[in-house]
């Protein structure tokens, strides 16, 4: 039997509600497996788990490795138990291993070899702990140098050079057995607004996109690498006049999937951020990411919520 067999046999006996839980990667707020999170889990049937530390799910080493064991004991299909394991300012897992290196750092030495070294660095630690996907590499071009939402986050200012620096960390995750993930598609390092508070309207030409932003995106599709890509929050009124990037027709089927060729996961970022919950609930945002061709959505944060949008 093949994997493409045994994944249609598990997809023909879901019912309906487990297809749509399947869709969905939760913020929860315990360090164990408690009645919320079993619910989720249990009933809601959800894909994924994201920690971070403001959710005290992330205290102790031993810990976030009960839960982590606990939560993929319940469940009928593994989970995805992910986290934003970046470096510098971000960092969701600082409690438990510390400081890394931020993304601006290790672009700054011009050797990928340095970002293949933390990506391996990063996987050894994420599945120590029993996590299996890093929100990594960010591969946002920072052209505005004053980004809010990107301090320290980057690895430069040259495509060429976000590129190799984050093919050689993404790489290097794949290698060591952790899913990860380019964001935040289709670029957000022209922002002068940070998406969790706000809507960036960044007008910007495909021939632009095409010759700065997508450049880390293009080459790593095309080389067959991508697993997962994020699409963050931006209106573009050269892409769509109207909808934000993460829940556009135009930006995630026909730019991402047709036009960029990709065919591995896609994921929004995370729906209650400033940048859709200010005019958009959950429930409509959830349906119009779909619509707009996501995959995996990010954003409950609870039973309640998983509720509304399911």
């Amino acid at each position: 039997i093949t994997e493409d067999d045994l994944l249609n046999a598990i997809v023909q006996h879901m019912s309906l509600d487990e297809k749509l839980g399947q869709m969905v990667i939760v913020e929860f707020y315990s360090s164990t497996f408690d009645a919320n999170l079993q619910q989720m889990v249990l009933k809601n049937f959800i894909s994924g788990v994201l920690i971070e530390n403001k959710n005290g799910n992330a205290r102790t080493r031993d810990q976030l490795v009960g839960l982590n064991r606990a939560m993929q004991a319940h469940a009928r299909i593994p989970l995805f138990i992910t986290t934003d394991y970046e470096g510098g300012l971000v960092n969701e897992l600082r409690l438990i291993t510390g400081e890394r290196a931020s993304e601006a750092a290790i672009g700054a030495t011009g050797d990928p070899q340095v970002a293949s070294t933390a990506g391996h660095g990063a996987a050894a630690d994420l599945k120590s702990l029993g996590l299996n996907v890093n929100f990594m590499p960010i591969v946002d071009v920072l052209t505005n140098p004053n980004n809010p939402g990107l301090p320290d986050r980057t690895f430069g200012s040259d495509p060429t050079l976000v590129t190799n620096m984050g093919r050689a960390y993404l790489k290097a995750l794949t290698a060591s057995g952790v899913v990860g993930c380019l964001k935040h598609f289709p670029g957000l390092g022209s922002a002068d607004l940070d998406p969790h508070l706000s809507l960036p309207t960044m007008d910007r030409s495909l021939a632009m996109l095409n010759s700065v932003d997508l450049v880390p995106y293009h080459t790593m599709i095309n080389e067959g690498i991508v697993p997962m890509v994020m699409v963050t929050h931006i209106l573009n009124p050269q892409l769509d006049p109207t909808l934000p990037t993460s829940l556009s027709p135009n930006v995630v089927t026909k730019l991402l999937r047709e036009q960029l060729n990709f065919n591995g996961v896609i994921i929004c970022d995370t729906l209650w951020m400033g940048g859709i919950s200010n005019t958009y609930s959950l429930a409509q945002a959830a349906v119009l990411t779909v619509k707009a061709g996501t995959d995996l959505i990010l954003g409950p944060r609870g039973p309640m919520e998983t509720n509304t949008m399911l």
